[in-house]
């Protein structure tokens, strides 16, 4: 079932952090070191956790 959060977007020296809420971390059995991709597209931001299916997407 979807859950929804509200997050913020923070500065860590010349970046911009946005930090998971842990039910999410925990959930996902996320640890420091993993590296997640980001796909942009013009509706949203999206953090896949499976191999995604980019045929849809902008190149």
């Amino acid at each position: 079932m979807p859950t929804k959060y509200t997050v913020t977007v923070t500065a860590l020296g010349t970046s911009s952090v946005i930090v998971l809420p842990k039910p999410v971390v925990d959930g996902f059995n996320l640890e420091k070191g993993h590296k997640l991709e980001l796909i942009v597209k013009d509706d949203g931001i999206f953090i896949p956790l499976e191999e995604p299916d980019f045929s849809n997407f902008r190149k």
